[in-house]
């Protein structure tokens, strides 16, 4: 099943720099897609128009089923995405983090805090339960940031350079977080990454994206 399929996509920014350029990819259903380049091609431009944060100029885009200029909404229920930033209130307790992504979504008070046991457990967030949140490392804060997009048990998970500055060992750990979420929670996993080790041993189909083209 093609659950992302994008046709001669095109976005060109008001400093006129072109981003995506008749570009084109097809992702199917489940697996680890990785999109590889470098800097600067486009990729963080178009995860931000598959996660519907800016408009595209043109091209067709079709997400679960849905077309994108048609049926935003139905296609933000459905999909989770983490971007380069961190994106946890370091005021708040891990639990109360997870539960308040939770909320967003509207997921039920017994059902976020079954999901919450479960994703503390597969992603070993467990010994840092009792500690603030800002005193955890990037790569603790980054697991707890991607753990959390995952309390609406999304789709797709869209993840934009989640290893970026990471050592390696934070980064291997991080492979495997992203393993567990495709194979254990049979989710669609859309990985950007300029590291072609990183997607070479993740990814079930990699594209190379180069100045906007695929």
């Amino acid at each position: 099943m093609n659950i992302i399929e994008v046709k001669n996509l095109k976005k060109t920014y008001g400093n006129g720099i072109r981003a995506l350029d008749d570009f084109n990819l097809v992702v199917e259903s489940p697996q680890i897609f990785s999109l590889l380049g470098s800097n600067g091609a486009g990729k963080s431009t178009l995860i931000k128009i598959l996660t519907t944060f800016i408009s595209k100029d043109s091209g067709q885009v079709s997400i679960l089923g849905y077309n994108l200029d048609d049926k935003p909404m139905e296609i933000r229920s459905e999909i989770s995405a983490v971007s380069q930033n961190i994106s946890i209130d370091t005021h708040l307790s891990l639990e109360e983090n997870m539960l308040f992504q939770a909320r967003l979504y509207h997921v039920p008070k017994k059902e976020a805090k079954r999901r919450m046991s479960l994703l503390i457990d597969s992603f070993k967030l467990d010994d840092y339960r009792d500690y603030p949140v800002s005193t955890y490392s990037g790569g603790v804060k980054r697991r707890l940031d991607i753990a959390m997009n995952m309390m609406s048990h999304p789709k797709i998970l869209f993840l934009d350079e989640p290893t970026v500055g990471m050592d390696v060992k934070s980064r291997k750990a991080m492979w495997e977080m992203i393993k567990t979420i495709n194979e254990d929670y049979g989710t669609t996993v859309f990985l950007t990454t300029h590291y072609l080790e990183e997607a070479d041993n993740l990814s079930d189909k990699i594209l190379i994206m180069n100045e906007g083209k695929d």
